[in-house]
C-alpha cells in the first residue's frame, strides 16, 4: 500500500471546486486537484466521519484539511481492495485535522493508482 504524508500548498489554481458546477447545488460534491505533473484529478467529496462507498480497486483517496477558503491534502492513499483498512485511515485523517475525503475513482490499474498517488503526493509542494 502506498502512503504519503506532509502537506500540499493550496495555490491559485491547484485545487478548486469544479467551475462547471457553480450555482448548481453540486459544487460542494466535487473538487479538482492539480498533480505535480500538471494533470488535473476530479474527485468526489465526502465527510471524514463517513466511510464512502466506492470501488476500492480503482480509488485513490486524499484526506483534506480546510483552512478558511483553502483546502490542503494532508495525505493520500490507495485503499486495500481486499482488506477493510478504512478505520485506520479515518483515525489518521482525524489526527491530521482532515475533514473531507476527496476520492478519485478513475485509476483502472494498480500502475495507474501508483502514478496518481505519486502525482498527488503532498510531499511535493506547488509554487504559491
Amino acid at each position: 500500500m502506498h502512503r504519503f504524508s506532509s502537506s500540499l500548498a493550496a495555490g491559485r489554481r491547484d485545487n478548486l471546486p469544479l467551475a462547471s458546477l457553480s450555482r448548481t447545488g453540486l459544487e460542494k460534491l466535487f473538487h479538482s486537484w492539480l498533480g505535480a505533473s500538471g494533470r488535473r484529478y476530479i474527485c468526489s467529496v465526502y465527510a471524514v466521519g463517513a466511510q464512502p462507498v466506492f470501488d476500492r480497486s480503482r480509488a485513490v483517496v486524499a484526506a483534506v484539511r480546510r483552512d478558511g477558503a483553502h483546502s490542503q491534502i494532508t495525505f493520500v492513499f490507495a485503499p486495500n481492495p481486499e482488506d477493510d483498512d478504512f478505520a485506520f485511515w479515518m483515525a489518521r485523517a482525524r489526527a491530521c485535522g482532515a475533514c473531507e475525503w476527496h476520492v478519485h475513482l478513475l485509476a483502472a490499474t494498480p500502475e495507474a493508482r501508483a502514478a496518481i498517488l505519486s502525482d498527488l503526493a503532498p510531499a511535493r509542494r506547488l509554487a504559491a
